[in-house]
């Protein structure tokens, strides 16, 4: 599944092979472009069974303020539960710019502190093995 809105590519496919989707988002990030992502990545994983994401945020350039950042689980879980998956079952990898650092820092307490699976990284490979636990 490719999609390109506004000047903001992103793709979203099922790799069998690894049973993980993979999400690659480059350009401008606002909520509801995440939202629309969030959607569309729920929904595949609703029809491949599968709750593993590793999404790479490394060249896109993220604009959410402190309060979007602090709704995002609230957000995932609003989207997911309608299709009868609970947000605690996602187990989220999101690779991230260097940049990015503190915000993720913050995003990934308030994923944890709602009961939900999400880590930053900055390296893939990182985030693959974390994914799968190994």
């Amino acid at each position: 599944m490719h999609r390109k809105y506004n000047s903001m590519p992103y793709t979203i496919h099922y790799n069998p092979e690894s049973h993980i989707i993979e999400v690659k988002v480059k350009g401008v990030v606002n909520r509801d472009k995440f939202k629309e992502i969030f959607s569309r990545g729920v929904q595949l994983a609703k029809e491949k069974n599968c709750y593993l994401f590793l999404n790479d945020f490394r060249e896109a350039t993220i604009e959410m303020s402190t309060m979007d950042l602090f709704n995002l689980p609230e957000v995932l879980s609003n989207i997911s539960a309608p299709l009868g998956i609970q947000a605690d079952r996602l187990r989220r990898a999101l690779v991230i710019a260097p940049r990015d650092t503190r915000d993720a820092s913050f995003a990934e307490d308030v994923t944890v502190n709602r009961g939900q699976h999400a880590k930053f990284f900055h390296d893939v490979e990182e985030a693959k093995k974390w994914l799968l636990g190994k």
